[in-house]
């Protein structure tokens, strides 16, 4: 009897050790199942700094380059262009600051830090989203409210009283500024189109109101050479009529006569589409984009976060 029970002690103590051993490996697997999950909440958060990176630059690109949302918002009338841009820097700057919060935060396994991290991420992510939405609709306005805006815009703001009133200064250079750099001349149209070079001496306040100095249209809708040819200058605005037959003397259809090859005849609606579309099309591209990888990072951080210890 006495040797039965020192086997059942025996057998006891076997199965103590063995549920022992058990209980580490469960144990190590699991430890080693958080490492490979901190290890992918750290890669998704360097891709996700780099996006906001890209977001940044974009968003600086779009707003403060040379005809970006800041100096065309005022001529095409579409304000979420620029508040687009805004959105795309902000968004990319909190962004940036807040994964290196949280890359601190995963790294060190402290879990009040990603608590705070996913926090503030989740509005960040609804943020960018938005952006990029933002900018696959101002795509979809361009057909619709752009070219009447810039038709109202140099009807009612080009060269009037611009020594008193800043916006129609801003406007007006702004219109200088862009005919001169993509060669074209009003609103929109081909050189047979009354919304294009025609429109300056048909319907704007700048000609009917004599703000023109005899000019049919300004200056910066004509092709300047280096040294500025004075007369050639005056023969394109029309300051001087040589050829009854040629624009901008003759109003459209000028099709079968010769064209006065200084003026630029296409409107700017025409030439700034392309640009536009590139620009709305970058924008939301690259918000969606990093959207979708800062939804997987939340994911997976939401899961990390549940199985970290409290610090």
């Amino acid at each position: 009897m006495a040797c039965t029970c020192l086997e059942e002690m025996g057998m006891f103590s076997r199965s103590h050790k063995e549920l022992g051993i058990m209980e580490d490996e469960e144990e190590g697997a699991c430890s080693c199942c958080k490492e490979f999950l901190r290890f992918i909440v750290l890669f998704l958060q360097a891709v996700v700094l780099i996006g906001a990176i890209s977001c940044l630059a974009i968003g600086i690109y779009t707003h403060e380059v040379e005809y970006g949302s800041r100096q065309l918002s005022s001529l095409i009338g579409v304000s979420m262009y620029r508040a687009d841009s805004v959105m795309m820097i902000g968004g990319g700057a909190a962004i940036i600051a807040i994964t290196l919060l949280g890359f601190i935060g995963a790294y060190r396994q402290h879990k009040c830090m990603v608590g705070m991290y996913l926090c503030i991420f989740v509005f960040l992510a609804l943020m960018v989203f938005a952006a990029g939405i933002l900018g696959y609709i101002f795509i979809a306005q361009l057909e619709d409210n752009v070219r009447k805006s810039m038709e109202e815009s140099l009807k009612k703001h080009y060269g009037v009283v611009v020594d008193k009133k800043r916006k129609n200064e801003d406007i007006t250079k702004s219109w200088d500024s862009i005919q001169q750099s993509f060669q074209c001349c009003g609103a929109y149209g081909s050189e047979n189109s009354s919304h294009s070079w025609a429109l300056y001496q048909q319907e704007t306040f700048w000609f009917i109101d004599k703000y023109s100095n005899g000019s049919l249209v300004p200056e910066s809708c004509c092709l300047k050479k280096s040294p500025i040819d004075q007369h050639q200058l005056d023969l394109c605005t029309g300051k001087i009529q040589s050829d009854s037959n040629w624009p901008p003397t003759k109003l459209p259809p000028v099709l079968e006569t010769p064209l006065n090859y200084t003026l630029y005849t296409v409107g700017c609606y025409d030439k700034l589409h392309d640009y536009l579309i590139m620009n709305g099309i970058m924008i939301g591209t690259a918000a969606i984009v990093v959207g979708v990888f800062m939804i997987v990072l939340l994911t997976f951080g939401i899961i990390f976060y549940r199985n970290m210890n409290s610090s």
